[in-house]
Protein backbone atom coordinates (compact mmCIF):
# COMPACT_ATOMS: atom_id res chain seq x y z
CA UNK A 1 0.00 0.00 0.00
CA UNK A 2 1.48 3.64 -0.90
CA UNK A 3 1.93 6.46 1.66
CA UNK A 4 -0.61 8.41 0.35
CA UNK A 5 -2.95 5.20 0.11
CA UNK A 6 -2.81 5.12 3.75
CA UNK A 7 -3.41 8.29 4.82
CA UNK A 8 -6.72 8.31 2.94
CA UNK A 9 -7.63 5.53 5.19
CA UNK A 10 -6.94 6.66 8.24
CA UNK A 11 -8.86 9.82 7.34
CA UNK A 12 -11.84 8.22 6.24
CA UNK A 13 -11.65 5.59 9.56
CA UNK A 14 -11.57 8.88 11.49
CA UNK A 15 -14.58 10.65 10.03
CA UNK A 16 -16.85 6.78 10.39
CA UNK A 17 -15.52 7.11 14.13
CA UNK A 18 -16.48 10.60 14.70
CA UNK A 19 -20.00 10.10 13.03
CA UNK A 20 -21.10 6.51 14.89
CA UNK A 21 -19.91 9.01 17.94
CA UNK A 22 -22.27 11.39 17.23
CA UNK A 23 -24.86 9.05 16.38
CA UNK A 24 -24.69 7.20 20.02
CA UNK A 25 -24.28 10.30 21.70
CA UNK A 26 -27.52 11.80 20.48
CA UNK A 27 -29.72 8.65 19.46
CA UNK A 28 -31.58 9.24 23.46
CA UNK A 29 -33.32 12.63 22.14
CA UNK A 30 -33.95 11.37 18.69
CA UNK A 31 -35.77 8.90 20.08
CA UNK A 32 -37.64 11.29 22.64
CA UNK A 33 -38.37 13.72 19.10
CA UNK A 34 -40.01 10.21 17.43
CA UNK A 35 -42.03 9.79 20.42
CA UNK A 36 -43.38 13.63 20.59
CA UNK A 37 -44.49 13.52 16.72
CA UNK A 38 -46.09 10.38 17.23
CA UNK A 39 -48.37 11.11 20.24
CA UNK A 40 -48.86 14.59 18.26
CA UNK A 41 -49.99 12.62 14.96
CA UNK A 42 -52.18 10.23 17.75
CA UNK A 43 -54.49 12.81 18.80
CA UNK A 44 -58.19 13.38 17.74
CA UNK A 45 -58.24 17.16 15.47
CA UNK A 46 -60.37 19.68 17.48
CA UNK A 47 -63.19 22.89 16.53
CA UNK A 48 -65.98 22.70 14.76
CA UNK A 49 -66.71 19.82 12.41
CA UNK A 50 -67.43 20.87 9.08
CA UNK A 51 -70.96 20.18 7.55
CA UNK A 52 -72.82 20.84 4.34
CA UNK A 53 -74.87 23.27 3.97
CA UNK A 54 -77.95 23.58 2.50
CA UNK A 55 -78.51 26.00 -0.06
CA UNK A 56 -81.97 27.03 -1.34
CA UNK A 57 -82.96 26.95 -5.15
CA UNK A 58 -83.13 30.57 -6.66
CA UNK A 59 -86.25 31.12 -8.14
CA UNK A 60 -85.35 34.19 -11.24
CA UNK A 61 -88.18 36.15 -12.13
CA UNK A 62 -87.97 38.40 -15.07
CA UNK A 63 -89.25 42.11 -14.32
CA UNK A 64 -89.34 45.44 -17.06
CA UNK A 65 -86.60 48.13 -15.80
CA UNK A 66 -88.35 52.13 -15.82
CA UNK A 67 -86.62 54.13 -18.74
CA UNK A 68 -83.75 55.69 -17.19
CA UNK A 69 -84.21 59.51 -16.66
CA UNK A 70 -81.53 61.93 -15.46
CA UNK A 71 -81.87 63.22 -11.95
CA UNK A 72 -80.79 67.08 -12.16
CA UNK A 73 -81.26 69.92 -13.79
CA UNK A 74 -78.64 69.74 -16.07
CA UNK A 75 -78.91 66.23 -17.26
CA UNK A 76 -75.87 64.56 -15.84
CA UNK A 77 -76.68 62.38 -13.06
CA UNK A 78 -77.88 59.17 -14.19
CA UNK A 79 -78.61 56.00 -12.84
CA UNK A 80 -78.28 52.95 -14.43
CA UNK A 81 -78.39 49.56 -14.13
CA UNK A 82 -74.47 48.09 -13.92
CA UNK A 83 -73.42 51.36 -14.12
CA UNK A 84 -72.03 53.44 -11.06
CA UNK A 85 -73.86 56.95 -11.05
CA UNK A 86 -71.26 59.82 -11.66
CA UNK A 87 -70.67 60.83 -8.22
CA UNK A 88 -67.57 62.55 -7.01
CA UNK A 89 -66.77 64.47 -3.52
CA UNK A 90 -65.41 67.54 -3.30
CA UNK A 91 -63.37 69.60 -1.18
CA UNK A 92 -65.70 70.94 1.25
CA UNK A 93 -67.55 67.46 1.43
CA UNK A 94 -70.21 68.44 -0.77
CA UNK A 95 -71.38 65.77 -3.65
CA UNK A 96 -70.89 67.30 -7.20
CA UNK A 97 -71.71 65.16 -10.83
CA UNK A 98 -69.04 66.94 -12.13
CA UNK A 99 -65.83 65.21 -12.96
CA UNK A 100 -62.63 66.41 -11.13
CA UNK A 101 -60.71 64.46 -13.84
CA UNK A 102 -62.17 66.52 -16.64
CA UNK A 103 -61.50 69.88 -14.63
CA UNK A 104 -58.12 69.10 -14.61
CA UNK A 105 -57.95 68.28 -17.99
CA UNK A 106 -59.78 72.29 -18.64
CA UNK A 107 -57.29 73.87 -16.35
CA UNK A 108 -54.13 71.54 -18.19
CA UNK A 109 -55.52 73.21 -21.70
CA UNK A 110 -56.07 76.97 -19.97
CA UNK A 111 -52.58 78.43 -21.34
CA UNK A 112 -52.53 81.17 -19.34
CA UNK A 113 -51.36 81.30 -15.78
CA UNK A 114 -51.16 83.98 -13.15
CA UNK A 115 -48.22 86.31 -12.64
CA UNK A 116 -48.54 88.40 -9.96
CA UNK A 117 -50.02 92.38 -9.03
CA UNK A 118 -47.31 95.12 -9.62
CA UNK A 119 -47.42 99.02 -10.30
CA UNK A 120 -47.05 100.26 -13.49
CA UNK A 121 -43.60 101.29 -15.03
CA UNK A 122 -43.23 104.66 -16.19
CA UNK A 123 -42.30 104.24 -19.70
CA UNK A 124 -40.42 107.81 -19.73
CA UNK A 125 -36.45 107.26 -19.11
CA UNK A 126 -33.39 109.66 -18.53
CA UNK A 127 -30.79 109.59 -20.83
CA UNK A 128 -28.18 111.97 -20.51
CA UNK A 129 -28.11 115.99 -20.86
CA UNK A 130 -26.51 118.57 -22.96
CA UNK A 131 -25.37 122.00 -21.63
CA UNK A 132 -24.61 123.19 -18.21
CA UNK A 133 -27.10 121.77 -15.00
CA UNK A 134 -28.50 125.13 -14.60
CA UNK A 135 -29.40 125.36 -18.29
CA UNK A 136 -29.98 121.92 -19.60
CA UNK A 137 -30.83 119.92 -22.65
CA UNK A 138 -32.23 116.99 -21.17
CA UNK A 139 -32.67 113.80 -23.62
CA UNK A 140 -35.42 111.37 -22.67
CA UNK A 141 -36.35 107.79 -24.25
CA UNK A 142 -39.95 106.28 -24.37
CA UNK A 143 -39.66 102.79 -23.87
CA UNK A 144 -42.85 101.55 -25.48
CA UNK A 145 -42.68 103.09 -28.93
CA UNK A 146 -38.92 103.49 -28.48
CA UNK A 147 -39.28 106.84 -29.91
CA UNK A 148 -36.01 109.68 -28.38
CA UNK A 149 -36.67 113.80 -27.83
CA UNK A 150 -35.07 116.44 -26.22
CA UNK A 151 -36.54 119.14 -24.17
CA UNK A 152 -35.63 122.32 -22.14
CA UNK A 153 -36.52 123.40 -18.35
CA UNK A 154 -40.32 124.99 -18.19
CA UNK A 155 -40.65 124.12 -21.89
CA UNK A 156 -43.37 121.45 -23.71
CA UNK A 157 -41.16 118.66 -24.88
CA UNK A 158 -41.53 118.31 -28.17
CA UNK A 159 -40.41 116.10 -31.30
CA UNK A 160 -39.84 115.42 -34.78
CA UNK A 161 -42.46 113.39 -37.35
CA UNK A 162 -42.82 112.50 -40.49
CA UNK A 163 -46.12 112.89 -42.06
CA UNK A 164 -47.06 112.88 -45.84
CA UNK A 165 -43.76 113.00 -46.56
CA UNK A 166 -42.82 116.75 -44.58
CA UNK A 167 -41.45 116.95 -40.53
CA UNK A 168 -43.70 117.87 -38.34
CA UNK A 169 -43.06 118.83 -34.78
CA UNK A 170 -45.35 117.10 -32.02
CA UNK A 171 -46.06 117.86 -28.32
CA UNK A 172 -45.40 114.82 -26.57
CA UNK A 173 -47.13 115.97 -23.41
CA UNK A 174 -43.97 116.20 -21.44
CA UNK A 175 -43.34 119.79 -19.60
CA UNK A 176 -39.64 119.43 -17.63
CA UNK A 177 -40.31 121.07 -14.04
CA UNK A 178 -36.77 120.93 -12.90
CA UNK A 179 -33.82 118.88 -13.31
CA UNK A 180 -30.77 118.24 -10.09
CA UNK A 181 -27.12 116.22 -10.33
CA UNK A 182 -26.11 114.98 -7.57
CA UNK A 183 -22.62 113.55 -6.28
CA UNK A 184 -22.84 110.36 -4.46
CA UNK A 185 -20.19 108.29 -3.30
CA UNK A 186 -20.90 104.84 -3.61
CA UNK A 187 -20.38 101.89 -0.99
CA UNK A 188 -17.29 101.02 -3.18
CA UNK A 189 -16.38 104.68 -2.28
CA UNK A 190 -16.57 105.27 -6.33
CA UNK A 191 -17.78 108.66 -7.51
CA UNK A 192 -21.14 108.65 -9.27
CA UNK A 193 -23.42 112.07 -10.60
CA UNK A 194 -27.20 111.15 -9.99
CA UNK A 195 -29.64 112.86 -11.94
CA UNK A 196 -33.04 113.72 -10.89
CA UNK A 197 -35.86 115.34 -13.61
CA UNK A 198 -39.19 116.30 -12.38
CA UNK A 199 -41.77 116.24 -15.61
CA UNK A 200 -45.19 117.16 -15.79
CA UNK A 201 -47.22 114.53 -17.41
CA UNK A 202 -50.49 115.60 -19.40
CA UNK A 203 -51.42 111.83 -19.41
CA UNK A 204 -51.60 111.37 -16.00
CA UNK A 205 -52.17 115.34 -15.21
CA UNK A 206 -49.24 115.52 -12.31
CA UNK A 207 -45.71 115.65 -12.07
CA UNK A 208 -43.55 112.74 -12.18
CA UNK A 209 -40.00 112.25 -10.38
CA UNK A 210 -37.45 109.51 -13.25
CA UNK A 211 -33.93 108.89 -11.76
CA UNK A 212 -30.72 107.96 -13.62
CA UNK A 213 -29.52 104.91 -11.32
CA UNK A 214 -33.75 103.37 -11.31
CA UNK A 215 -36.64 102.81 -12.76
CA UNK A 216 -39.91 104.83 -11.71
CA UNK A 217 -43.08 103.30 -10.85
CA UNK A 218 -46.55 104.39 -11.24
CA UNK A 219 -47.82 104.66 -7.37
CA UNK A 220 -51.56 104.90 -7.58
CA UNK A 221 -51.71 102.42 -11.10
CA UNK A 222 -51.41 99.07 -11.14
CA UNK A 223 -51.23 95.54 -13.52
CA UNK A 224 -52.13 92.25 -13.26
CA UNK A 225 -49.38 89.84 -15.68
CA UNK A 226 -50.49 86.81 -16.93
CA UNK A 227 -47.78 84.37 -18.12
CA UNK A 228 -48.18 83.20 -21.52
CA UNK A 229 -46.87 79.67 -22.73
CA UNK A 230 -43.64 80.79 -23.73
CA UNK A 231 -42.63 82.52 -20.32
CA UNK A 232 -43.73 86.14 -21.92
CA UNK A 233 -45.98 88.27 -19.31
CA UNK A 234 -49.16 89.68 -20.63
CA UNK A 235 -49.78 92.87 -18.57
CA UNK A 236 -53.38 93.75 -17.70
CA UNK A 237 -54.68 97.34 -16.59
CA UNK A 238 -58.00 96.76 -16.55
CA UNK A 239 -61.30 93.91 -17.84
CA UNK A 240 -62.33 93.83 -21.34
CA UNK A 241 -58.56 93.07 -22.81
CA UNK A 242 -58.20 90.36 -25.07
CA UNK A 243 -55.45 88.59 -26.30
CA UNK A 244 -54.56 85.95 -29.04
CA UNK A 245 -53.08 82.96 -27.62
CA UNK A 246 -52.19 79.96 -30.10
CA UNK A 247 -55.71 78.95 -31.53
CA UNK A 248 -58.02 80.50 -28.69
CA UNK A 249 -58.79 84.13 -27.69
CA UNK A 250 -58.24 85.41 -23.85
CA UNK A 251 -60.18 87.74 -22.73
CA UNK A 252 -59.92 89.65 -19.10
CA UNK A 253 -63.43 89.12 -17.25
CA UNK A 254 -62.71 90.84 -14.78
CA UNK A 255 -59.33 92.63 -12.39
CA UNK A 256 -59.14 91.77 -8.46
CA UNK A 257 -55.91 94.07 -7.90
CA UNK A 258 -56.48 93.44 -4.10
CA UNK A 259 -57.51 90.04 -3.70
CA UNK A 260 -54.40 89.31 -6.66
CA UNK A 261 -56.63 87.76 -9.40
CA UNK A 262 -58.50 87.97 -12.54
CA UNK A 263 -60.94 86.17 -14.44
CA UNK A 264 -60.65 85.02 -18.07
CA UNK A 265 -62.14 83.70 -20.91
CA UNK A 266 -61.00 81.27 -23.47
CA UNK A 267 -62.73 80.99 -26.72
CA UNK A 268 -61.22 78.50 -29.66
CA UNK A 269 -60.92 79.24 -32.66
CA UNK A 270 -62.36 75.75 -33.81
CA UNK A 271 -66.13 76.49 -32.81
CA UNK A 272 -66.66 72.61 -32.05
CA UNK A 273 -64.68 73.11 -28.69
CA UNK A 274 -66.23 73.97 -25.80
CA UNK A 275 -65.00 77.81 -23.78
CA UNK A 276 -63.71 77.75 -20.69
CA UNK A 277 -63.75 80.82 -18.13
CA UNK A 278 -60.77 80.45 -15.38
CA UNK A 279 -60.14 82.18 -12.34
CA UNK A 280 -56.36 82.85 -11.88
CA UNK A 281 -55.13 83.87 -9.09
CA UNK A 282 -51.80 82.53 -6.62
CA UNK A 283 -53.49 79.55 -5.96
CA UNK A 284 -53.40 78.37 -9.46
CA UNK A 285 -56.20 77.79 -11.81
CA UNK A 286 -59.82 77.19 -10.94
CA UNK A 287 -62.91 77.11 -13.08
CA UNK A 288 -65.89 79.64 -12.85
CA UNK A 289 -68.99 78.28 -13.11
CA UNK A 290 -70.88 80.90 -15.62
CA UNK A 291 -74.74 81.17 -16.11
CA UNK A 292 -76.34 79.73 -19.14
CA UNK A 293 -78.66 81.35 -21.44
Amino acid sequence: MKYYDKIFLLVSLAALGASLGYYFMNEPELAKKDAKVSSLLSQKAEGVKWSDIVVPKLDLTPMEWPEVKAQDPEGRWFFQVFTAPQIWVDNDGKFITESPYIKARAMQSFSLKYGGVSNEPYPIKYVGFMGSPDNPRIQLRNDVDKTFFTGKLNTPVTMQVMSEGKAKTVDVGLVIKSFESKRVKKADNTISDIVTVTLFDKKYGKEIKIYSNKPTVIEDSRRLSLVLPDGAEWFVVKAGESKQVGEALYTVKSVDFDGGSAVVEMVPTDKNLPSQTMKLSDKGVEPVKTSKK
